[in-house]
């Protein structure tokens, strides 16, 4: 009946999974999500799988934000 509402919620249920997996604030998530969403869609014609690549895309920021931050060992 509503898609959009529909779809919506999913986005928000994975921000909020993947601001308790990598244990940062849903703010920060949500936040990062938004911009690798907008950068996605700037050059799409297709946007349907946006909300899950621009997830892949904040998971992979937040890996090498981790990587980054581990002392050398």
């Amino acid at each position: 009946m509503y898609p959009q509402l529909g779809r919506q919620s999913l986005q928000q249920r994975s921000i909020e999974f993947l601001a308790e997996e990598s244990r940062v604030p849903i703010d920060e998530i949500a936040q990062l999500y938004e911009v690798e969403r907008a950068a996605l869609e700037m050059g799409a014609r297709i946007t349907r799988f946006l909300p899950i690549f621009a997830l892949r895309k904040v998971r992979a920021a937040l890996r090498q934000r981790d990587t980054a931050s581990q002392p050398a060992g």
